[in-house]
């Protein structure tokens, strides 16, 4: 730590290449016959020299089509084996590739849209009949491909015949001539706000692809993160720059997820922090041997320490690891090691640079002190698309983004969130922090997801409210949960805003839990109790 800024260490010469296209057709081609992916649902597999024909041929299309450097393709889709052929096509001529959520309603659909006017959409079976009522809606005019058939949209099987074998010996990925130039636009909700498009430059985009925050080197590998999510992002580039082969399957399941690690021997598993809670307290992870399984790494929202306490007494074998970022930071800012403490999201990863910061004064603050973390990263977004007023928001004017976490550094350097600032409750002059009573939560046999909010309150402001799922076949009351909070946490932790039982929580689009859903339905209890 310098002068209180936490520094990984520093590497020079990361980024060799001129564009993420450069690095993609390389890449690709020196894998060659090596599987990419298989389809766990078909066994149909893919091969990177195949993989590399059907991108070269969708590119080719993209030209016959006007598409040219700086036009935006968006794609709708969930993942299968052609899901990421537009986006390296788009690479190769520099276009934009800008995924869509597959699950999006109407209004959602219209709202990005109106944001990022594509001059063209991918779609699956499942959204197409959404984005064409949108598109309807909004009076717009994008061609629509759809992964399948459709009377009102080209199929993807057909656009890669439109093209010779000539034409395919002949084509090369384009030059680009500024590597700061957009190649991809993410979208993030956070767990509050509104959607808003990430831009990931070239350059950040190779930064991703070149840092090996997982090694999945030849080795068969399983996530569910669809590329709507960055670990999606992440998992298929840093897959491809590591010749690995993916085993897709649409969904996360617990029972299908111990089927797929035996049958294939899985050796690397992504998860996203909610799925590996379910999967810990399901019944399927006894049931298994999960002998193959090596590494289990996970991220979008915080694991918390009972979790990963538990989850590495069931799998002693297993790494079982979390690491810290956001889609606005364009990758990985910390990595957990397997020495590291249960809860911990790790240490800087190279070039990455971190302080805390004091909410109140800005005083930036020492090792074990509470704040805001701020980060600056190679990967750092350029900005929000078309909204310049957001980005000065989150990024300052010496470059460092503020994440609206609070959290700590150790004296190891390892970094531990404790909560967004947004959530935070204050109740009798005391912050309370949900995440942790969260955490107690989690550790009773009887909670599968817990998600703490704030409701209101005359005299004392707000009081925590529990919304609860509990284990199949598991019986508990409201009250022996809110006696078990009590007997594990100071007076201003109870839950005097009680406990409610749910079948389900809502999600976000990026498959956190929506507190801003919660906040709403809490709403319209009260009002109907009033």
């Amino acid at each position: 730590m310098e002068n209180s800024v936490c520094k990984g260490q520093i590497k020079h010469n990361l980024n060799n290449y001129k564009s993420l296209g450069e690095l993609v057709w390389i890449t690709i081609k020196s894998n060659g016959d090596k599987i990419a992916c298989l389809d766990a649902r078909t066994e149909e597999t893919v091969t990177y020299a195949e993989l590399q024909d059907k991108v070269v041929r969708c590119a080719l299309w993209f030209q016959k089509q006007g598409i040219k450097s700086g036009d935006v393709i968006s794609l709708c889709t969930g993942n299968h084996l052609n899901s990421i052929v537009p986006c390296l096509s788009a690479a190769y001529i520099n276009a934009i590739f800008n995924p869509w959520n597959e699950n999006m309603d109407l209004q959602t659909a219209l709202n990005f849209l109106q944001l990022m006017t594509p001059k063209m959409i991918f779609c699956s079976e499942k959204s197409i009949n959404v984005m064409l009522n949108a598109i309807k809606k909004q009076n717009c005019n994008p061609m629509i491909v759809i992964f399948g058939k459709h009377v009102d949209a080209v199929s993807f099987s057909d656009i890669l015949k439109n093209c010779n074998n000539v034409e395919i010996t002949n084509f090369h990925y384009i030059e680009l001539d500024d590597i700061k130039k957009t190649a991809c636009i993410l979208h993030t909700s956070g767990t509050t706000g509104t959607l808003k498009g990430v831009e990931l430059s070239n350059y950040a985009m190779l930064t991703l692809m070149q840092h090996q925050w997982i090694h999945i080197t030849n080795v068969p590998s399983l996530w569910f993160s669809s590329l709507f999510w960055l670990s999606g992002i992440m998992m298929n580039f840093n897959g491809i720059m590591q010749s690995t082969k993916a085993i897709i399957y649409p969904e996360f399941d617990e029972n299908m997820t111990c089927q797929l690690i035996e049958k294939y021997k899985i050796q690397v598993l992504f998860l996203s922090t909610n799925s590996l809670n379910r999967f810990l307290k399901s019944e399927y992870i006894q049931k298994y041997p999960l002998s193959s399984l090596k590494v289990i790494k996970c991220g979008g929202s915080l694991l918390k320490t009972k979790v990963q306490e538990n989850l590495r007494n069931v799998l002693p074998r297993v790494q079982i690891l979390q690491c810290y970022g956001m889609t606005e930071t364009g990758g990985i800012v910390t990595i957990q090691q397997p020495h590291h403490k249960n809860g911990s999201c790790g240490v800087l990863r190279e070039n990455a640079q971190m302080k805390i910061v004091d909410l109140e004064s800005g005083k930036v603050l020492g090792l074990n002190q509470s704040g805001e973390v701020w980060m600056k990263i190679p990967s750092l977004m350029s900005g929000y698309y078309r909204n310049p007023e957001a980005t000065k928001n989150i990024i300052d004017d010496e470059g460092w983004l503020h994440s609206g976490d609070i959290g700590y550094i150790n004296g190891d350097g390892e970094l531990f969130i404790i909560d967004r600032i947004k959530e935070i409750i204050k109740c009798r002059g005391y912050q309370i922090f949900p995440g942790e009573i969260e955490n107690i939560l989690l550790s009773h046999p009887a909670v599968l997801e817990a998600a703490i909010i704030g409701v209101p309150h005359t005299l004392d402001n707000e009081y925590p409210l529990a919304y609860i799922i509990k284990r199949p076949g598991v019986k508990v009351t409201e009250q022996e949960l809110i006696d078990f909070v009590a007997k594990n946490m100071k007076d201003q932790y109870k839950l005097r805003g009680g406990v409610i039982f749910l079948d389900s929580l809502p999600y976000t689009d990026s498959g956190k839990i929506s507190k801003k859903d919660l906040r709403a339905m809490t709403r319209k209890l009260i009002q109907r109790n009033d």
